[in-house]
């Protein structure tokens, strides 16, 4: 599908607007809570610190979905806010040339209408990757994680995006993850991004953001503003 075809079918503005950061924070508090029942009272047959990316994926969507939604267990995540999490939609990248990317998780806002925005690109675009001694944090987290906001894979009409780590080993975002975005080989191609900023710094699960530059352009050249992802890291063994 062309690009100018594919924008002909709306004439929505991008980028749509900010995601709120309340719901962001509520957003990382319910993936908090849904890591310490994972952890505390996992359901029979799960065991965390063996279990596979995708085992962990399913976990925390039933958890968000069909808990933290429809009940008031973590303040602010709740369905006035966030229509449904769906787990690996089929959702088109920015131009249309590939109809059915598969985000791990999309949280669908709800009541953004008014701001003009299409509902079907509309949500918190979530990736979830492992970092321990077998993914390392360059090839997976970064090259088949991050680069996907800045390419134009997920997220292309928002401005956030959130990337979760699911952590085996004594990695953080401060000490792990910046020097990689800062390495030579790689801080162009992910967006110039900034350094990592703790946007909970004094929380025992620190949420961070960095921002960065994205290679596509939308409609008509316009080049695509930058986004910022949060990084959600979560011990899991």
């Amino acid at each position: 599908m062309s690009e100018s075809g594919f924008f002909t079918a709306s004439s929505r503005p991008l980028p749509h607007p900010p995601v709120p950061l309340r719901v962001i924070l509520a957003t990382h508090a319910a993936l908090t809570r849904a890591f310490e029942i994972l952890h505390d009272s996992p359901p029979g047959g799960f065991r965390l610190g063996e279990a596979k990316e995708d085992e962990i994926t399913r976990q925390l969507h039933t958890l968000l979905e069909d808990r933290f939604l429809t009940s008031s267990e973590v303040d602010g995540f709740d369905r006035r806010r966030i229509r449904n999490v769906v787990r690996a939609p089929e959702i088109s990248n920015y131009d249309g040339s590939h109809p059915a990317k598969k985000p791990d998780l999309v949280l669908f806002l709800l009541r953004r209408e008014r701001s003009s925005v299409m509902p079907s690109q509309d949500g918190i675009f979530a990736e979830c990757k492992p970092i321990d001694d077998n993914h390392g944090i360059g090839q997976h987290y970064c090259d088949q994680g991050i680069m996907r906001f800045v390419n134009g894979e997920y997220a292309w009409a928002m401005q956030d995006g959130l990337m979760v780590g699911f952590v085996r080993g004594n990695r953080t975002v401060s000490e792990s993850l910046s020097p990689v975005l800062a390495a030579k080989n790689r801080h162009e191609k992910l967006g110039s991004p900034t350094p990592p900023a703790a946007v909970l710094p004094k929380q025992a699960t620190p949420l961070h953001c960095t921002e960065h530059d994205r290679n596509f352009a939308w409609m008509f050249g316009r080049q695509a503003c930058k986004i910022k992802l949060y990084h959600s890291w979560h011990v899991c063994g």
